[in-house]
């Protein structure tokens, strides 16, 4: 499954040889094993700090909103309020109705957690 060399009689990953697929196999196989996240990487032979990297950048792709088309009518009113989500994304509101799903959709967003 992943690159593996033999250090003092037991069988180490060797990170450094690691490429995307074999990391997320990895971090996939640390979720369906039970254990901590320190006991698997001393069973493995991984670095702590750099595992808990792969896993957040794993679970940062799962969580990111993918692209959707969505038609809506043209407003009746000038836009309302703009949102500037960074330099690439923007929400308009148009009716204060839309205001509730703007911020469950920012704490979404910004929900992604430590590992």
């Amino acid at each position: 499954m992943w690159a593996m060399k033999t250090i003092n009689g037991s069988c180490r990953l060797r990170s450094a040889r690691i490429d995307a697929a074999q990391r997320a196999k990895i971090v996939s196989a640390f979720e369906n094993s039970g254990l901590s996240a320190a006991a698997f990487v001393r069973l493995h032979g991984l670095n702590y700090t750099t595992f808990c990297g792969w896993r957040q950048r794993q679970r940062k792709v799962k969580s990111l909103p993918a692209f959707v088309q969505v038609e809506v009518a043209a407003p009746a009113a000038p836009v309302k309020l703009v949102i500037e989500l960074g330099a690439q994304a923007r929400m308009r509101l148009h009716s204060e109705s839309q205001l509730v799903l703007a911020t469950h959709l920012i704490h979404h967003l910004n929900g992604v957690g430590s590992c």
